[in-house]
């Protein structure tokens, strides 16, 4: 007798069944409503039978095996398969008039057409004439450019395209900047980067191109028109494009919530209130084919409530989901010498990742295309181990002739081969000496007072000593933006711990309070473009904007912003605090992080080494009278 074979099309046999009821409901006459009835109690009865076996559960009832379908992924299709595009208010201001500057621009101007989104970086120039300045430990670490703001001036600027690519002024859809008179300018750039002679200026042209990405300046206290002229409360419009088929549901499916693709709005990285997953207004797409942009409009609502608005929610304190820069004063630790791509022989970090700095930098593998690079990276010197997935380690090259005494060389010969070749191996770790209380190992060249806390094979600078030694290589995450994932129970604890990541979770390391500083993002929202399943939601593109205005609501019981504008009877903004949060970021003193104090006539500067800041933040060593300046680190 040959095996039995599982049940693969329910609805085949659901169709043999229903053939043969009429002969069990052969003492009714076919037609009559007694058969009806009976037939039809027969048909719920086989499809309850049907729907019982284990291996078509999850055709009928896929919510029964996904518990928690309520789950993002994040999936972008790479460029060669299809583009997504998204801008946010095409046509300018999302005013009821559509006004752009002082040119009136029509709501449908980006509707069937092919739009483009340009966005500025300062040049060095202008980071010089802004007096922007970058500390030594961020070179080369966190990226060093900075945006511009929407109303620079084209001669301060590198014009991008939505995925950082250089565009040229050919390329450009900007017009040039205008000139004007300005009494307060008194030379080239003097005293504001925007003047460029006596009484002269430049600004951006009040007139835009149509369909052009305005994300930078949303008012959520304005209306907006959908392209045929319908006037709606609170919103903006958004114009998207897609190269290939928009996944739409229609049938029984069109108003199932889990079908479809959708525009949702969410909080980047939360809120206090709210995680960075909780959607705060969506508006479902309902166009499978586009050629060219499609305009629709999105709420602003906060959670589709409209007596709430989205507002311009800054973050006030270090919180779980908050993005943090690792300060100056981190911990510095000493590891062995790098990798040299020449003699073969170092130190580098794994696992190893294309486009990451490898080690804690790199993330996950969990797409087909990023395993695909993993196996290519396998291929290639020097090699890293096989390590868990929650697992950083820094691993050492070596050649098999270096070091060894006659009896491990015969050693190596057999298990390296007669040609002496190169190996690689987790760095030796670091072991503590009594004699003269440091840390050391078989791969470091110098000894250390203490056992560096992010690597066992690594040692850490402290106390008077100011460098490591010279074959060995420093390694700190000082200049890093990393998230924070949990916060100390006791916040007014200063050795408190707070657990930042720097590879979106699968890696965690440990910091003070003292060692990070809060990161305000430029951006404050963001549209995702999701593809809804039944069995999870797909986000395939992820879009920010700011929203400049209104001003977050206080709340006076946490004494903290809400993440939206609580609105009175007349639709204005109730109880904005001391003025709310302006929009402005100060300008951080990198240059000057710490605060000089005096003490025994000698003036001290207080570093995380030697205890909490107190006194004015930013004090000069010239402003503080008498004495020499000696660092305690």
């Amino acid at each position: 007798m040959p095996p039995s074979r599982p049940l693969h099309s329910p609805l085949a046999l659901l169709t043999l069944l229903l053939a043969l009821l009429p002969l069990t409901f052969g003492q009714y006459r076919n037609g009559t409503s007694k058969f009806q009835q009976k037939k039809a109690q027969g048909v719920e009865e086989l499809t309850e039978e049907i729907q019982s076996h284990d291996d078509v559960k999850e055709y009928f009832f896929p919510e029964k095996l996904y518990a928690d379908i309520d789950v993002y992924r994040t999936e972008i299709p790479l460029s060669q398969e299809y583009t997504i595009g998204v801008m946010v208010s095409p046509c300018g201001d999302n005013s009821t008039l559509g006004v752009q500057g002082a040119v009136l621009m029509p709501y449908d101007c980006c509707q069937g057409i092919f739009g483009d989104g340009e966005y500025g970086y300062l040049t060095d120039a202008a980071m010089a004439t802004y007096d922007v300045e970058y500390p030594i430990f961020r070179a080369a670490r966190s990226d060093p450019m900075i945006s511009s703001e929407a109303d620079e001036i084209l001669e301060n600027m590198l014009l991008v395209d939505d995925r950082g690519q250089i565009k040229t002024l050919e390329t450009s859809r900007r017009a040039d900047d205008e000139v004007a008179v300005a009494e307060e300018c008194t030379g080239i750039n003097e005293p504001f980067p925007y003047c460029m002679g006596v009484r002269l200026r430049k600004k951006k042209y009040s007139q835009m191109a149509a369909c052009t990405d305005n994300n930078e300046t949303v008012n959520a206290m304005l209306d907006c028109y959908t392209v045929d002229g319908e006037l709606l409360p609170h919103c903006i419009q958004v114009a998207y494009s897609q190269s290939s088929f928009i996944h739409v549901c229609g049938g029984e499916f069109a108003d199932n919530p889990h079908c479809g693709t959708y525009l949702e709005v969410h909080r980047l990285n939360g809120s206090p209130y709210d995680p960075e997953d909780v959607m705060l207004s969506d508006q479902k797409i309902l166009t499978r084919e586009t050629s060219g942009m499609v305009t629709t409009t999105l709420p602003l609502f906060y959670k589709g409530d409209p007596t709430k608005i989205l507002c311009n929610f800054k973050e006030t304190v270090i919180r779980e989901g908050a993005m943090v820069l690792i300060k100056e004063q981190a911990p510095i630790c000493c590891c062995p010498g790098l990798y040299n791509t020449l003699n073969r022989v170092g130190r580098f970090m794994c696992p190893n990742k294309a486009g990451t700095n490898h080690g804690p930098f790199a993330d996950a593998v969990n797409t087909l295309e990023e395993e695909r690079n993993r196996d290519d990276l396998m291929k290639n010197y020097p090699y890293c181990p096989s390590l868990e997935e929650n697992e950083d380690k820094m691993v050492c090259s070596k050649q098999a002739t270096k070091g060894f005494s006659q009896d491990t060389m015969i050693e190596k010969i057999g298990k390296f081969g007669s040609q002496m070749r190169f190996y690689s191996e987790p760095c030796a770790p670091t072991n503590y000496s009594k004699v003269d209380n440091t840390w050391s190992s078989d791969d470091l060249a110098g000894n250390y007072p203490e056992k560096c806390e992010y690597f066992d094979s690594c040692a850490r600078l402290t106390g008077n000593q100011k460098y490591c030694a010279s074959a060995d290589d420093e390694f700190t995450f000082a200049g890093y933006i990393g998230k924070v994932v949990e916060i100390p129970v006791n916040l007014d604890d200063p050795d408190g711990i707070y657990k930042v990541t720097f590879n979106d979770g699968r890696t965690i390391y440990n910091f003070l309070l003292a060692d990070l500083e809060l990161m305000e993002p430029k951006y404050n929202y963001e549209i995702w473009f999701v593809q809804r399943t039944p069995y999870d939601f797909v986000i395939q593109q992820r879009k920010p904007f700011k929203v400049i205005n209104p001003k977050c609501t206080y709340d006076i019981v946490n004494q903290r912003y809400f993440p939206f504008a609580q609105l009175d009877g007349n639709g204005m903004p109730l109880n904005q605090g001391d003025g709310g949060f302006d929009g402005k970021e100060p300008t951080p003193d990198y240059y000057d992080p710490v605060v000089f104090y005096e003490e025994d006539g000698t003036v001290r500067r207080k570093t995380a080494a030697t205890g909490g800041i107190t006194g004015g933040v930013g004090a000069k060593a010239a402003d503080v009278a008498g004495g020499s300046v000696i660092d305690l680190d």
